[in-house]
């Protein structure tokens, strides 16, 4: 009779485990995969395994914690009313050398709640859902490259400086700038 009870308690802690006391991260995880996301682009044919695509879900799920799914999937630069204006980086390798196209800078005009920590997570986070969900959109400079995005703050809001050393990287980021903000730069 005490090993009935006890095997009943047994089944009753499993059952309340199993239902209410998940961690958070796995309930994300679940949410966001009954989402449905696309397959990563080739996948089998250009090496990308199911342990690839584990892993990006995985940073994806790390990296968006607590990001409402319009951020998520906009990224910083989805409300276009909020641009100020993008502007054309500028800079030279070497001294003597003649200044070169780096990247952009993005002027973001200051809403209530937003920091430079709050855009910093947004931009991860919309990258990783980005790397992992195969979007692509012609106007994001976040997505498709592997730039270097620094976020400092001004006077009236945030400056999200988008570079690369490599040359064709910065055209193509200049170019996503003017999609962006068609009477910038």
């Amino acid at each position: 009779m005490n090993i009935v009870k006890m095997s009943g308690g047994l089944v009753a802690v499993a059952c309340l485990l199993a239902t209410g006391c998940a961690p958070t991260h796995v309930a994300a995880s679940r949410g966001m995969i009954a989402v449905g996301y696309k397959p990563v682009a080739g996948m089998g044919t250009d090496g990308t395994t199911s342990a690839d695509v584990s892993a990006l879900r995985d940073t994806e799920v790390r990296a968006c914690a607590e990001v409402p799914e319009l951020d998520r999937d906009s990224g910083p630069f989805g409300r276009r009313d909020r641009i100020a204006y993008v502007e054309e980086i500028r800079d030279r390798l070497y001294p003597k050398q003649m200044t070169q196209t780096f990247g952009i800078a993005v002027y973001i005009r200051a809403t209530p709640g937003v920091t430079e920590q709050w855009l910093g997570r947004v931009i991860e986070c919309h990258k990783a859902h980005a790397a992992l969900a195969g979007t692509s959109d012609a106007a994001d400079p976040l997505v498709g490259t592997d730039a270097r995005v620094k976020i400092d703050s001004t006077a009236t809001g945030f400056r999200v400086a988008i570079t690369s050393p490599n040359l064709e990287t910065a055209r193509a980021l200049l170019e996503k700038g003017h999609l962006l903000f068609p009477s910038g730069s």
